[in-house]
């Protein structure tokens, strides 16, 4: 009976192993960049992706390069951007998770003064709820730390946690940002923001 088990054990291992080695997870990334470009445009965001790629053998990461969004306020690109789900947790959970890393990138408002980036990670979680940002860490001429979190079914902000460091000629723009109500941002000094709800 145990040798039963483990030779089940064993071929189990073989075929979840073999799955993730031989998978076409290239075809995956570009499938799943032309799907996230479909669903951004039926909510108003022009999103264009240059060329998508897969890396690691077991943990698979997948990459983006040449990450342009066009949102009705700002636009966002990004050099690189990387996502590495858990896979194996995701399988067994509601919850879906990934660490993001990105390359040099900005966020460009409608008063045209960009929030710069050298670089920045995150670990994201999906639950039926609610989307989690947390352990954010960017830093070059715009550094962020904290977290949020957004409601699934009315994309809002929930709650949030964070510090916003940016060039002191961007706290016009914020000020502005602020007083429409877009984000609940509160200064504390001169080129320092705390979103906070």
């Amino acid at each position: 009976m145990k040798k039963t088990l483990r030779g089940a054990a064993a071929v189990i291992a073989g075929l979840f192993c073999g799955l993730l080695v031989f998978f076409p997870w290239s075809s995956l990334a570009g499938t799943s960049a032309s799907m996230a470009m479909s669903a951004a445009a039926e909510n108003g965001i022009f999103l264009t992706v240059a060329s998508s790629g897969v890396s690691g053998l077991f943990s698979k990461s997948f990459i983006y390069n040449g990450v342009n969004a066009d949102f009705p306020v700002f636009r966002f690109s990004a050099g690189e951007v990387t996502l590495t789900p858990s896979i194996i947790s995701s399988l067994f959970s509601q919850t879906k998770s990934c660490r993001l890393e990105m390359g040099r990138g900005s966020l460009v408002p409608v008063t045209r003064q960009a929030l710069e980036w050298n670089g920045g990670t995150a670990d994201i979680s999906l639950t039926p709820q609610s989307l989690m940002i947390e352990n954010i860490a960017f830093t070059g001429k715009t550094s962020v730390t904290g977290f949020a979190e957004l409601s699934r079914e009315t994309g809002k902000l929930t709650r949030a946690k964070m510090l916003l460091k940016v060039p002191a000629e961007l706290d016009r723009a914020l000020e502005m940002a602020g007083k429409m109500g877009m984000v609940p941002l509160t200064k504390v000094k001169s080129g320092e923001w705390r979103i906070e709800r």
